[in-house]
């Protein structure tokens, strides 16, 4: 493949879109919304709204809904486009799983059966329209809850940290397809999958011992509880794993009951982004009166979290540049899988965590810890070689009779 530069400009875009997506969060969590004017920051309370967050995670996604509608209306009247393939339903097309969401995993072939050459013969699927788009419902509510824990772990954690923690969607997705799918993994990615468990454990481990998060003002917190900064650390690393569970689950729930659909890209990420803003909507007020009026100011406290997104222009200003970079990035992401490769979205997505690193560190929300860049290490490698960029030194996989014989399972984008 030539590389050109449309393909560059997706290539860039992408990374834009991704990069922001965490840094406008964690932007947003360190704002803060009361006691700012004490001198000493440990008053200070931030911006803790998770599910507020969330919310405008799956606005962003319904976005996606608007631009597919403007690429139809093109394709109809100028006629198809190289990207006309984003809005409309090639058989080709699997169901694209919506992670963060700023990101898809592309999911495996759909299922069919195999000719003695082996070839796989690909199975006539079925559009997704009409009340079958409600299927896309199911994974919704994982996308929901993942993105909820994880909001809630990026309080308490480093953005570089909590970006490298959600490389663990490769590890809780191997293992899930192979109880619930009947996959089998061959030799070179389960040690893939065990070089990533390395890489997540010395990552987890380098923000525990020496926590990498600063306060408001970019100073250390020397006289801080040391035990107290370990334990939300620890807690934010544990709730960003427990999330990947969730998103695990989205992707084998989608593969499971939905391989055998077709429905455009843009416009399954767009379907996703309405079905999760309905059920945010819904949720907020039956939360609200159930645990936000016993705890006023809590993550569930619907008014505090309004009240405080309207009166702080660095909280709503981020939440509406976030609605664009949500939706951005889905279009990029899905344009660099169709216009260059899957497996590309993988190494794109190690430079988007070196670009929020970087500029956590400039920015002085973070201190560098040297543990931390081997953990890096460990799981970039890790992951590359799960997803076939690179061959690994040892347990090497066999040569593919076909082309797609040793296709990856899934192409990781958080």
């Amino acid at each position: 493949m030539s590389i050109n530069r449309g393909n560059i400009a997706l290539v860039i875009g992408m990374l834009v879109a991704g990069t922001a997506n965490t840094v406008i969060t964690k932007y947003q969590d360190r704002a803060c919304v009361k006691n700012c004017d004490n001198p000493d920051p440990k008053t200070h309370e931030h911006f803790e709204q998770p599910i507020w967050q969330t919310l405008n995670m799956f606005m962003g996604e319904t976005l996606c809904l608007v631009a597919a509608s403007i690429f139809a209306f093109l394709a109809e009247k100028y006629g198809r486009a190289r990207w006309a393939d984003l809005i409309l339903d090639d058989e080709e097309d699997d169901i694209l799983a919506v992670v963060e969401s700023d990101g898809l995993i592309s999911s495996t072939p759909a299922h069919g059966h195999r000719h003695g050459n082996g070839h796989a013969a690909p199975l006539k699927k079925k559009k997704l329209e009409g009340p079958l788009v409600l299927l896309l419902w199911l994974p919704t509510l994982c996308d929901m809850t993942a993105s909820t824990l994880m909001n809630v772990g990026l309080i308490y954690c480093a953005a570089s940290v909590y970006q490298m923690l959600r490389g663990a969607l490769v590890i809780f997705t191997g293992l899930l397809s192979v109880i619930f799918l009947g996959r089998k993994l061959l030799a070179y990615e389960w040690f893939a999958l065990f070089t990533i468990v390395a890489g997540i454990a010395t990552v987890g481990l380098a923000s525990v011992i020496t926590p990498a998060t600063k306060d408001l003002v970019g100073n250390a917190e020397p006289d801080s509880d040391e035990a107290i900064q370990a334990a939300k650390a620890f807690l934010g690393i544990f709730l960003v794993l427990f999330a990947q569970i969730f998103t695990a689950t989205q992707f084998v729930v989608e593969e499971k009951f939905l391989s055998g659909y077709q429905i455009a890209p843009l416009r399954a990420v767009g379907f996703e982004g309405l079905f999760g803003t309905i059920t945010v909507l819904v949720a907020m007020p039956i939360l609200h009166f159930t645990i936000g009026t016993s705890h006023p100011g809590s993550y569930f406290d619907l008014n505090a979290g309004w009240e405080q997104i309207k009166t702080y222009p660095q909280i709503w200003i981020p939440a509406i540049v976030m609605l664009f970079s949500i939706s951005s990035f889905n279009f990029f992401g899905i344009s660099v899988t169709k216009t260059i490769c899957a497996t590309s979205r993988s190494t794109i997505d190690s430079c988007r965590t070196l670009f929020i690193w970087a500029i956590s560190l400039y920015l002085g929300w973070e201190k560098f810890i040297p543990l931390q860049v081997l953990g890096f290490a460990l799981l970039v490698y890790g992951t590359f070689v799960f997803n076939g960029v690179i061959e690994p030194h040892v347990c090497r996989p066999p040569k593919a009779v076909h082309p797609d014989e040793n296709r990856p399972l899934l192409n990781p984008n958080a």
